[in-house]
């Protein structure tokens, strides 16, 4: 099984909202901004034999929010507590998700993947994507799509 793991902010919606061939998400008087290209592709993506995972801080009911507006499912979010630290640990979380399934792929997609993974060894079965503009492009899709 092949599961991604899924930033928001700037990953799939980059902080500079408008322009042409957006998605709007109205998050509780926020909006956020969705490429047409990326809105397109989750579409695509969730039809695969691809689980997508949101990997972000923000609430639940934002996820859930792109996924109506866009038309597309996920599996959940991944919670970031670290029982053994007592403190909020997004790569923790992430390190946890892969040992859970570590006869599987697993794929982040994130703009911080190399400040949160520097100097880490992360598991086997981990593959990151950093996006190659702050947020993805339709490059960066395709290589997610190969893996």
């Amino acid at each position: 099984m092949k599961y991604l793991l899924l930033d928001i902010d700037d990953t799939i919606a980059p902080l500079k909202v408008g322009g042409p061939d957006m998605v709007i998400i109205d998050s509780m008087g926020m909006e956020l901004a969705i490429p047409q290209y990326i809105a397109d592709w989750l579409k695509k993506a969730s039809e695969k034999d691809i689980k997508i995972y949101w990997c972000t801080d923000r609430p639940p009911i934002l996820g859930y929010l792109i996924q109506k507006t866009i038309g597309f499912e996920t599996e959940g979010q991944l919670e970031f507590y670290n029982t053994k630290a007592y403190e909020w640990s997004k790569l923790y979380g992430i390190i946890e998700f892969c040992n859970e399934h570590e006869n599987d792929l697993v794929v982040l997609a994130d703009n911080l993947v190399e400040r949160m993974t520097k100097g880490v060894e992360l598991p086997s079965n981990l593959k990151t994507v950093l996006p190659s503009d702050a947020t993805l492009t339709i490059e960066d899709l395709k290589i997610i799509d190969s893996l």
